[in-house]
């Protein structure tokens, strides 16, 4: 079978088989219930897939509180609010804190809702915890009420930087990548790391979000006999520089992947073999120390995890579920509670521990080197 029709039908039937989490409506949950959680996410539209794997996570952890007697004493209540584009999250936000009564609110999947989400939560002087989008942009405004739990593209940049060093000295560096809210802060992230590193790329090239195919940018890297490419990505693009590199009867020496689309497995079930080798930057998929989780993840869901998304929002919700219950579930004390709580790495399920800098960002989380081997996503090699 060709990469296209394996692509299509291995990419279209693993979204379509795996089961939906489900996003509830904004409705106000029982007054018996914690102070309201709100949840902004991707659920319908291009990025659902990605969206649906973080609101996995956050159901997890709401799960894990309750059993462990929730917060101050009442259950999670969560109310999430499908955004699946940029123009809608100002009024989810909104709708969320005035309607649902959200004392704070959780997001967002993509960067490029949380750039409006966040901003609409700050000027309502509510608390927003970015769970999983990385563009380091989100937290350089000055915001007062947002702090990002999981990595930032700065993170991915210098991961980035320090495996070329270590494993790839001497040869031909290339960068592809999406120009959209995520690629482009890794593109930025990883052209500024490998500066400061003394890396030149041979050749850096940029496409838009609605890019028809990646033909002629293949051709370009490959022209330029570019050896190890960094291809800083959007959801699909996985897929089609796959195909473009199959038209043009070329592959790099090395392919390392940055952005969600490189740890879906759904990925994986489209491209097979061609997806083989391919060294990943990402957050951890589901190390030994989650085992638990995984499973929790498999019996809720009936399918076993589909990327670190949900790992990653597991343990920032976990970690703001805790924290408000140790404050007796008062949203107004929670952002100082949870700037005030060090935990060293390895704290939390999925190895991060807990340390905010003064622009919000968990200086203790972190990206690894991973790479697809056996369709399974695994830490590289030494």
């Amino acid at each position: 079978m060709s990469l296209s029709r394996r692509l299509m039908l291995g990419f279209a039937g693993a979204c379509a088989l795996a089961p939906r989490a489900g996003a509830a409506t904004a409705v106000a949950p029982a007054a018996s219930s914690a102070p309201v959680t709100g949840v902004v996410l991707p659920l319908s539209g291009s990025a659902a897939l990605l969206g649906d794997e973080v609101l996995r996570g956050i159901l997890l952890a709401a799960d894990a509180v309750n059993q462990a007697g929730g917060i101050a004493g009442k259950p999670v209540a969560l109310v999430s609010v499908d955004t699946p584009s940029q123009s809608q999250a100002t009024q989810a936000v909104n709708s969320l804190i005035s309607g649902a009564h959200a004392g704070l609110i959780l997001g967002s999947g993509i960067s490029a809702l949380s750039y409006p989400a966040s901003a609409a939560a700050e000027l309502a002087q509510t608390p927003f915890i970015e769970l999983t989008a990385v563009a380091d942009g989100i937290l350089t405004r000055g915001f007062k009420y947002t702090l990002r739990t999981g990595p930032s593209a700065s993170m991915v940049g210098q991961l980035a930087a320090s495996t070329l060093q270590s494993r790839f000295a001497g040869r031909t560096l290339g960068l592809l990548y999406n120009t959209g809210a995520a690629g482009g802060a890794l593109a930025s992230a990883i052209t500024s790391a490998l500066s400061a590193a003394s890396l030149p790329l041979k050749l850096s090239i940029g496409y838009p979000e609605d890019v028809a195919d990646l033909y002629d940018q293949a051709g370009r890297l490959m022209r330029a006999k570019v050896d190890v490419l960094l291809h800083a990505a959007g959801l699909d693009d996985a897929l089609g520089l796959a195909l473009a590199m199959q038209a043009q009867g070329w592959r790099p020496g090395t392919l390392i992947g940055c952005g969600p689309g490189y740890q879906l497995h759904e990925t994986q079930a489209a491209l097979g073999n061609a997806l083989a080798g391919t060294l990943v930057i990402g957050a951890p998929f589901y190390p030994a120390s989650a085992a638990d989780v995984q499973a929790a993840y498999a019996a809720k869901f009936g399918v076993q995890p589909r990327s670190a998304d949900s790992l990653t929002a597991y343990a920032g919700a976990k970690l703001v579920f805790e924290t408000l219950n140790k404050v007796g579930g008062d949203p107004s004390k929670l952002l100082a509670a949870l700037r005030g709580t060090n935990l060293p790495k390895g704290a939390l399920v999925n190895g991060f521990g807990v340390s905010f800098d003064p622009s919000g960002q968990n200086t203790a989380s972190f990206v690894v080197l991973q790479q697809w081997h056996s369709g399974v996503l695994a830490p590289a090699s030494a």
